[in-house]
């Protein structure tokens, strides 16, 4: 009986995705670069973090975190400091270098330095910011409020389906895919690209967040629409493809 590795959506997705054909790139074809990041809205209320270069990191061996994440069933009650989430962001998403307009060096990969990901996060206890949901802004490092609301844990947690996880965590980061930024470039192979460098994401955010001695639980399998929703994200131009909450996981006694 022969084994059936993939589907057709399957199927269509690897061929569709094959290396472009650099005739139909809107890069060769001269088209408009799409903005390296989202802009902020007029009158928007953003908050400056503090300078992630200030904050002390803990230095704990990389092994020490390999060796000792795992996931986790739930949760217990969390909360992190300002700086922290400053350290957590950069360390992620944040600009290092900033060559021209249009050219950054970030500290994950990213092929052709495009990077296609936009990070909105969910914040459950932060301080010195109110529950609510935000949008990291790279340039200026600093944060736009979308809607402080106390119940958006509760809204996060069910669309997630891990309630037990992100309604009790600190934040719960979302990574929203702009696959227009990486297939200008790279054509139809831009949307693997997306999906790697989500996984290069979440896989720093695992790193530096264990210098912290905070657990990070990844979360791939959601409500695409609900979340869509909640983080008012335009389903023309963003999909959501990766989360993950931080907190201190609850030990068994």
């Amino acid at each position: 009986m022969r084994t059936v590795f993939m589907n057709d959506i399957g199927r269509a997705f690897i061929k569709g995705t094959h290396y472009p054909n650099y005739s139909t790139v809107d890069l060769i074809l001269r088209k408009p670069e799409p903005p390296i990041e989202l802009p902020v809205p007029e009158g928007a209320q953003v908050t400056k973090l503090p300078d992630p270069k200030k904050v002390k990191v803990p230095k704990v061996p990389v092994t020490d975190i390999i060796s000792t994440w795992e996931p986790s069933a739930f949760l217990a009650r969390s909360s992190i400091t300002l700086p922290e989430l400053s350290a957590l962001l950069w360390y992620t998403q944040g600009f290092r270098v900033r060559v021209n307009e249009s050219l950054v060096l970030k500290n994950v990969p990213s092929t052709g330095s495009r990077y296609p990901i936009e990070t909105y996060f969910v914040a459950g206890e932060v301080e010195g910011l109110a529950s609510g949901l935000y949008r990291y802004i790279p340039s200026s490092h600093s944060v736009l409020t979308i809607r402080e609301d106390s119940n958006l844990p509760v809204e996060f947690g069910t669309a997630s389906m891990n309630f037990k996880v992100v309604t009790r965590a600190a934040v719960t980061f979302l990574w929203a895919g702009v696959p227009y930024r990486s297939t200008w470039a790279l054509g139809d192979r831009g949307y693997r690209c997306v999906l790697i460098e989500a996984g290069h994401t979440c896989q720093e955010l695992i790193m530096i967040a264990g210098c912290f001695g905070y657990d990070v639980q990844p979360i791939d399998i959601f409500h695409d629409d609900l979340i869509t929703q909640i983080a008012g994200l335009d389903p023309e131009t963003q999909w959501p493809v990766y989360l993950a909450a931080v907190g201190n996981r609850q030990r068994e006694i």
